[in-house]
């Protein structure tokens, strides 16, 4: 069973609680002005009670017509003062004074706290002269009507300083999902483009060879037919990379890009031009026969391990990337001892690294395990299967 929570109904219904302060403070006055009497005060009467009422009851819309309240209740209360009729004793003016500030900015309401103030200390101004007031009171009643009128604003803008920082992040969450799928789009077009430039080759390399065979099938059979054993060997490593393609986006304004792509002997390379590390690279099996596509994929997945390494990674001594084949699979695995699980890069900023490498590795139906290593540091490793 749900316990009742009245607090939060209050919160969720404002406009019934503001009614339900102004019952209780209504109830409060005419129980006041119809039992408390001291010298020189007038009797109960039924004005005194309408007029108990009037500088409280108008407080429910406080929220609604906050000007509006405030003049009507202060109104009121002079009147009650003016007739030395017991009451609120100024409770109703009170809130409505800090409902003024807490929802009204600006000249309106600076304007207005200030003309009625000045109103209610040429009364009590009078009522010193007349002897009805203590002259404490042109002390206490400017200090409690300013203070109620700072409380409120203090609230209002602190109001305000919440809305708009929940405005902030809900922007800015929405731009971090816009730039997420932006850079996973961009990712994928690119690796649209080195794939496509893959099979291309691969294309280029079977109409030579057909082209042989055709002018060599009359004259010399044998070297025909491993001319078209060569086209079929490479046919079907292009249709393995065309099936590859299809599951990835490609930008129709992407423009290609000439330059070779590069592949695993370019690896060292790469590690060598890391001026700013200390990268130790080990290769260790036969890369004679693995497939451009993958060369190149194993290549990007240790650039951008490299990249993450120098954005997240911290103070770090040394880099060691190792490209293995064995078993019927390629393995390239990037270890540092930077400061660990700050290095991941979908939770250190706003890079997407890490979306592109699983974006490579799945286009082959391979697997990646990103995550701290025993000892400390962060550890990329991908692993392609590659047919022997």
């Amino acid at each position: 069973m749900t316990r009742p929570r009245p607090a939060r109904w209050l919160r969720v219904h404002p406009q019934a609680a503001d009614w339900l302060l102004a019952g209780v403070l209504a109830a409060i006055s005419a129980t006041f002005h119809l039992t408390y009497h001291e010298a020189g005060m007038a009797e109960a009467s039924v004005l005194g009670v309408l007029l108990s009422l009037g500088a409280t009851l108008p407080v429910g819309m406080r929220r609604r017509w906050p000007v509006q309240v405030l003049l009507v209740v202060a109104g009121v209360q002079l009147w009650m003062e003016a007739v030395n009729a017991g009451g609120p004793g100024w409770m109703g003016v009170l809130v409505a004074t800090y409902t003024l500030g807490a929802y009204r900015r600006g000249r309106v309401l600076w304007r207005l706290s200030g003309a009625i103030l000045t109103v209610v200390v040429a009364f009590i101004v009078l009522g010193v002269v007349h002897g009805d007031a203590p002259w404490q009171a042109l002390v206490s009643t400017p200090v409690i009507f300013v203070s109620s009128i700072v409380f409120g604003d203090n609230v209002r803008r602190r109001r305000d300083r919440a809305i708009e920082l929940a405005e902030r992040a809900e922007r800015a969450e929405r731009e971090r999902l816009m730039l997420a799928h932006q850079h996973v789009q961009e990712e994928r077009a690119r690796i649209a483009r080195e794939l496509h430039d893959v099979v291309a080759h691969s294309v280029s390399l079977m109409v030579i060879q057909a082209a042989a065979a055709r002018r060599q099938l009359a004259a010399d059979p044998a070297r025909a037919d491993a001319a078209l054993a060569t086209v079929e060997d490479t046919g079907r490593t292009a249709m393995q990379e065309m099936r590859r393609i299809l599951g990835v986006l490609r930008e129709p304004q992407a423009v290609a890009d000439l330059t070779p792509q590069p592949g695993l002997a370019g690896i060292a390379e790469l590690a060598g031009a890391a001026h700013d590390l200390h990268v130790r690279t080990r290769t260790e099996g036969d890369f004679g026969d693995v497939p451009t596509g993958v060369e190149l994929s194993a290549y990007r997945i240790v650039q951008e391990a490299l990249t993450n390494v120098r954005r997240h990674a911290g103070p770090v001594q040394h880099v060691d990337v190792s490209v293995v084949r064995s078993n019927g699979s390629l393995t390239v695995e990037v270890c540092d001892d930077g400061r660990g699980a700050a290095a991941l890069p979908d939770a250190a900023g706003p890079g997407f690294g890490l979306v592109g490498m699983r974006e490579r590795v799945a286009a082959y139906d391979g697997q990646l395990a990103v995550g701290p290593r025993p000892g400390g540091g962060w550890r990329v490793r991908a692993t392609f299967p590659v047919a022997g």
